[in-house]
């Protein structure tokens, strides 16, 4: 019933607003164009073909002397209204060269293209429209759908890494788990820096539903002159994508895509075995002087009750056991056509993926179609449908991961135990400590999320003249999850569940944009103008219902007839409406400027800061245009463009600016009873407003050789004020929760270099291009000059934070103490105890030889809080990526590279290991730790309890986590097209086959599972510390590409 009483809703709010605001924008329209004849624009369609007749998309098709072009889709088709019949095509493609047809009052024009080393005229999806990249003022980089589909990943974020300067992605987790994505550096302390996604127009959080097969074209708007048209939510960057669409070659093609592959564990630390563990436990206690536990003095007994087994016959490698070898697949098919009067794209995918790691995996299946038609001369109607549906379940959260209590597991107990409930059994007290057996979550606890999407457009196109039109577009972003949690009983001899827990938790977000776009493009003589007008509005509904209970046994998983039921439900509204308003101006091709400005109102800001101004501004020159350049006919391009741009940061939580009432949460005393009753828990903010981001760029962009060879340089410096962070108040005020407040700023900048080079000759085709970007961050202001913010503290790792947020500094910075070797000899200690002459202050009170000694850096003659200086940063000096392509005859290979250089990791991995707290495996540097005998070694002494706190967080732990990577190396053959055709009798156009490989080879310093860390859990301010976080996969797969 609740999902009818939605629908209703949604068709209510459409009618009501979308066809009011329709009729409204078209009425202001000036009542002369009414007594006016409307131009007559002449439809021209076709196909674009390579030299041995396979289609070519992407191919950019621009009327000659004018702003207007559109692009050949994936069958080469394309279709176009210019102005008259005596208009001029210009066909231009990388690699091939440029073409220039007249029309002739043709209605089709079929074109085939030459190989050429030349990288032509190209136009790209900026915000609201299209641009040629020539007359592009902002920072706008294009992933190709090539690069997008060349590994085998599920989202399209994962897909960016290393394809773009200044664009960084982390892969954080175990399959379906989305990346770390930042542009630009960090653009906010308290919330997260991820990018805004807008697909087909309309924004979105989620892009795990979406196929990368789908996708015709991909922006990132990384300066603020290009992004700054979204205004609030576009501080951190935009990402644009463009799915595809249908040709109008009346042709209908079918494409079949497939892959199948096997991933495993790329790396393995090194742990104790049996024999060295035992060695190492007695040494553990001895030197603690505490007795060795009763299991370890004799392990000849059985491995449980009746079991002909012993403990000494038993030799489990525990991380061989979590690891695995995962399968991945993917299978899509997709149909598509058209005419001149509409065509379509419609697909089918369905992706799995297994972990490599135990209790994790992945599968989506989803839908799309596309279509578009000419109802009438000047009225095109559009929609677009994603269907999808995804079922992920991940490692169980908090901060010892599964690989964390594989390494610390005893290697000689055993997997199973069938006289334990549950069928798992851990250490006891005979052990002398208590891990966690790593394969008894997996198999038994089970957190899943499905996951439902619906994401939908409906658009209209209303060309009033050749140069003026509208543009209706209705979205629709419905997501609906249920996550499911089942914790069965067990008792596996030391911690024991009593009762079976059960959770429900449903999700429901509808998000609805409705988008009024007015444009005006015109070329005068030697001057272009182009104006757009927007007024949109955005509304987001989330509700969540959460149920939870227990039952007395494991044979239902389901929330119905549990015992002590919990039930919480939220309901959330937003709304977000928008005047975006945007002027390019382009004389002879050579000056080019840029203005716009957006009005936003948010309602999650108070009366008074609702609404706020984001204005930007950009200019270019394109000096190889200037007459005195015209004797080099060798530089194609050169370009000098430089931009201002203010966006805003409106993510954060609903009634962050109310003071909010705990209803119905406690009990006072009334009388001889307790009542139940209401408190305040949050403090009120009617002051808070927008985190704003100022930007300005600037950019340079090269040209050689008909473009054979390319440049782009850009320098930026990105100021963000205002950040929205927490402001501490005493307990005597009475509220639980600080309120927040703009009580800090922060710091970006860096620069980013793009080069290529194209090259063909005979059979032989090549491109490479690689990139390099260089960020620098730093907090310029926090509440007082003198706060600061940690984090990071874990039991685990010595108890102490491990990261420091403090001004002049970069965002959560490594901050510990710093090593000064080992203690050889208890005089060393006495002499450092004795530095600043007072016996009242000891420098290390509990060392002993074959401790850690740490610096006094205050010089106060003792070790302590006030020693710990910044220990190095997670963020990269410069991330970089290469990409090799190439192709001979019918074979085509691609080498891709990625990587990160200058940044530091917490190897939080090397303290489990190395950290000596207690009875747990460790590892295999533990055998060379101090001894009397071995003094020449940097691992300190074995002792229990870690009584001088050798593991607290130090430069100890700090490692290099540089590395670069061969992300993908692809092999493929394509059969001849005239094999083919005498094979097939022309049904099959193309057959290609592969065998590729992703994560082939790393090379890093890091000793830990992987380099590539993330934040475990997505917690905030923990970057960059290894938790043994789940690690990336190497993945060998083969694939079959068809076309019908």
């Amino acid at each position: 019933m609740s999902n009818q009483l939605q629908l209703r809703s949604l068709l209510r709010i459409f009618l009501r607003h979308g066809l009011y605001q329709f009729v409204l924008i078209a009425t202001l329209i000036p009542s002369a164009w009414a007594h006016k004849p409307l131009t007559a624009d002449q439809l021209v369609t076709g196909t674009v073909l390579d030299e041995k007749g396979s289609p070519l998309a992407g191919v950019n098709i621009q009327i000659k002397g004018t702003t207007r072009g559109t692009a050949s889709d994936a069958g080469g088709a394309f279709r176009i209204d210019v102005p008259n019949g005596s208009s001029v095509l210009v066909f231009s493609y990388i690699g091939y060269k440029k073409q220039e047809v007249p029309v002739n009052n043709r209605s089709t024009i079929n074109v085939s293209l030459e190989a050429d080393a030349g990288s032509l005229e190209e136009v790209v999806v900026v915000g609201y429209g299209t641009q040629r990249r020539s007359s592009l003022t902002g920072a706008v980089s294009t992933v190709t759908p090539k690069e997008l589909t060349a590994l085998p990943v599920p989202n399209v974020s994962s897909a960016l890494q290393g394809r773009v300067p200044g664009v960084s992605v982390v892969n954080n987790g175990g399959p379906g788990t989305s990346p770390i994505v930042q542009i630009r550096g960090v653009g906010s302390i308290n919330y997260a820096s991820g990018p805004l996604y807008v697909i087909d127009g309309v924004p979105t959080g989620d892009l795990n539903s979406f196929n990368t097969n789908d996708i015709e074209s991909l922006e990132v708007l990384k300066d603020a002159s290009s992004a700054a048209i979204y205004g609030s939510r576009a501080s951190n960057g935009v990402i644009l994508i463009t799915t595809k669409k249908g040709g109008r070659d009346s042709k209908v093609r079918i494409t079949l895509d497939s892959y199948v592959g096997t991933q495993s564990a790329w790396h393995k630390v090194d742990v104790l075995n049996r024999d060295q563990y035992v060695q190492y436990a007695k040494a553990l206690t001895s030197n603690a002087g505490i007795p060795t536990p009763g299991r370890l003095s004799d392990l000849n007994q059985p491995i449980y009750a009746g079991a002909t087994q012993t403990f000494a016959q038993t030799e489990t490698n525990w991380q061989n056991e979590l690891f695995r070898n995962a399968p991945i697949a993917q299978h899509q098919i997709s149909l598509s056509g058209g005419n001149t009067v509409s065509r379509f794209f419609a697909s089918g995918s369905y992706f799995k993926q297994d972990g490599i790691m135990r209790g994790s995996d992945f599968e989506r299946g989803s839908l799309r179609l596309n279509s578009d038609h000419q109802v009438a001369k000047f009225l095109t109607i559009g929609q677009t449908l994603t269907a999808a549906y995804s079922n992920q379940r991940n490692e169980t959260t908090g901060d010892r991961s599964q690989l964390m209590h594989a390494i610390r597991m005893m290697p000689y107990w055993p997997t199973m135990d069938p006289t334990k409930v549950g069928g798992y059994s851990a250490p006891t007290a005979l052990d002398g400590s208590d891990p966690e057996n790593p394969l008894r979550a997996p198999a038994m606890d089970v957190t899943r999320t499905k996951f439902l999407k619906a994401f939908a457009t409906v658009y209209a196109d209303v060309r009033f003249t050749s140069f003026l039109k509208y543009r209706f577009n209705y979205g629709v972003d419905l997501g609906f999850s249920n996550g499911s949690t089942f914790n069965p009983i067990y008792n596996d001899g030391y911690v024991q569940r009593t009762s079976a827990t059960v959770q429900q938790v449903r999700n429901t977000n509808i998000a609805q944009t409705i988008t009024n776009q007015l444009s005006f493009d015109k070329t005068f003589g030697k001057h272009s103008l182009s104006v757009l007008a927007v007024a949109e509005t955005q509304k987001v509904l989330s509700t969540g219902l959460t149920g939870s209970g227990t039952r007395p046994n494991n044979d239902l998983d389901v929330i119905q007839g549990v015992s002590n039921p919990s039930i919480t439900s939220t309901r959330a509204e937003t709304d977000l409406i928008s005047y975006v308003g945007r002027i390019n101006y382009d004389y002879e091709g050579k000056y080019l400027l840029s203005a716009s400005i957006r009005r936003d109102g948010s309602s999650l800001f108070a009366p008074g800061n609702k609404w706020g101004n984001f204005p930007s501004a950009s200019v270019g020159w394109r000096i190889n245009q200037e007459s005195f350049m015209k004797g080099m006919p060798q530089l194609s391009e050169l370009k000098l463009r430089a931009s201002y741009g203010r966006t805003g940061f409106n993510g954060i939580n609903n009634y962050a600016w109310q003071s909010l009432v705990q209803a119905d949460a406690t009990a006072y005393p009334f009388g001889s009873a307790n009542g139940l009753g209401s408190y305040f828990n949050s403090l009120g903010n009617t002051e808070l407003k927008w985190e704003t981001t100022d930007m300005v760029n600037v950019g340079l962009d090269v040209g050689l050789f008909n473009n054979r060879i390319t440049f782009t340089g850009e320098i930026y410096n990105r100021f963000t004020d205002g950040l929205i962070l927490a402001v501490p108040i005493p307990n005597s005020i009475g509220y639980t929760n600080a309120p927040v407040a703009n009580i800090g700023s922060m710091k970006n900048w860096g620069y980013e270099f793009q080069a290529g080079y194209n090259y063909a000759k005979g059979d032989f085709r090549g491109n490479v291009s690689a990139n390099v970007g260089i960020t620098r961050n730093r907090v310029l202001s926090l509440a007082t000059p003198t706060a600061s913010i940690y984090a990071g503290q874990n039991a685990d790792y010595g108890g102490f934070d491990i990261t420091k947020t403090e001004v002049g500094q970069p965002i959560q910075s490594f901050y510990g103490w710093q090593v000064d070797g080992i203690f050889q000899s208890q005089a060393a200690i006495n002499a450092a105890n004795g530095i600043d002459g007072n016996d009242q202050t000891l420098y290390q009170d509990k060392a002993a030889p074959g401790d850690i000694k740490f610096k006094d850096l205050n010089g106060d003659g003792k070790i302590d809080a006030n020693d710990r200086t910044y220990l190095g940063s997670y963020l990269p000096k410069f991330n970089y990526g290469a990409n090799f392509t190439g192709s001979y005859k019918n074979f085509d290979f691609t080498l891709y590279l990625q990587g990160v250089q200058g940044n530091k990791i917490y190897n939080g991995t090397k303290v489990v290991t190395q950290g000596m707290l207690r009875l747990f495996n460790a590892g295999t540097a533990v055998l060379n730790a101090w001894t009397p005998t071995n003094t020449n070694t940097d691992v300190p002494r074995a002792v229990s309890g870690d009584p001088n706190n050798n593991s607290r967080t130090s430069d100890r732990f700090i490692e290099d986590g540089s590395y670069m990577r061969i992300k993908n190396l692809t092999i493929g053959y394509t059969i001849p097209v005239k094999t083919l055709g005498s094979l097939t009798s022309g049904v099959v156009s193309k057959v290609r086959v592969y065998v590729s490989s992703q994560n082939l080879l790393t090379l890093t310093k890091y000793t830990g599972y992987d380099p590539e860390i993330g934040s475990r859990n997505g917690t905030l301010l923990r970057s960059g510390i290894d938790y043994a976080n789940y690690p990336q996969a190497r993945t060998f797969l083969a694939g079959l590409q068809l076309t019908f």
